[in-house]
């Protein structure tokens, strides 16, 4: 029998990975500014404060701890990570990293 919080424990790293292959696999989707970007890291933490607030209602029904598992902190969690992934990409681009923003171009010897 597993744990509550060994169960939350993969719960976030699930998330977390489901989260990173969206961002990775879809990289035109998501917000281009930074504005947008932060305002969805925002939307995306007051879900975490909200949910933390309706869980222990939720868990009280019959079944609710598995509606409660699944159905509120798990769709939560994934959109906190795509959120901050979306965050990172946006930075990136704009301070001329992996986005393929402004930069300097390296050229290469010949030997």
């Amino acid at each position: 029998m597993i744990s509550v919080s060994m169960f939350l424990r993969a719960e976030l790293v699930a998330a977390a990975v489901m989260a990173l292959w969206v961002a990775a696999r879809f990289p035109a989707f998501g917000p281009k500014s930074l504005r947008s970007a932060a305002l969805l890291f925002g939307v995306a933490f007051v879900g975490l404060e909200a949910v933390s607030a309706v869980v222990p209602l939720i868990a009280r029904v019959p079944h609710g701890a598995y509606v409660a598992l699944f159905g509120c902190i798990l769709p939560v969690l994934f959109g906190a990570f795509l959120a901050a992934a979306w965050v990172l990409r946006v930075l990136a681009a704009n301070l001329g990293g992996s986005g393929g923003g402004p930069g300097e171009p390296v050229h290469a010897s010949s030997r």
